[in-house]
């Protein structure tokens, strides 16, 4: 996805210096699928700092209160793996976000190009 917005990027702002009407209508489009894409990365990320955190509480209650070692290992090890996993869409998802935003600027300028004429 991240070599999908670069490649897009690139294109569009190439393609912004003579817009047409076609080219508008094309970025609206590319827009609103890039938009979905950062709604579900939003979702998904959500819902994996949830569980991370679920995790992180099961871990803490299973080392001060049930007091079993192997369950507070298990839980530690799989809140680690979430933590980790959770870092990456955060990543991913500030990539989409700035990406995103940078296109609002293209539209921006496609339809400054276009008043000028």
């Amino acid at each position: 996805m991240e070599r999908r917005i670069k490649d897009y990027e690139k294109y569009i702002e190439k393609a912004a210096k003579h817009p047409t009407a076609e080219l508008k209508q094309y970025h609206s489009e590319m827009l609103r699928n890039f938009q979905h894409e950062r709604a579900m990365h939003l979702a998904v990320m959500l819902f994996f700092v949830a569980v991370t955190l679920v995790f992180i509480a099961v871990a803490v209650c299973g080392a001060f209160f049930i007091r079993d070692l192997l369950f507070t290992i298990l839980a530690s090890i799989i809140a680690a793996l979430l933590f980790v996993t959770t870092v990456f869409y955060v990543r991913h998802y500030y990539f989409l976000e700035n990406h995103i935003q940078k296109l609002y600027d293209t539209s921006t300028k496609l339809y400054e190009n276009n008043s000028k004429k």
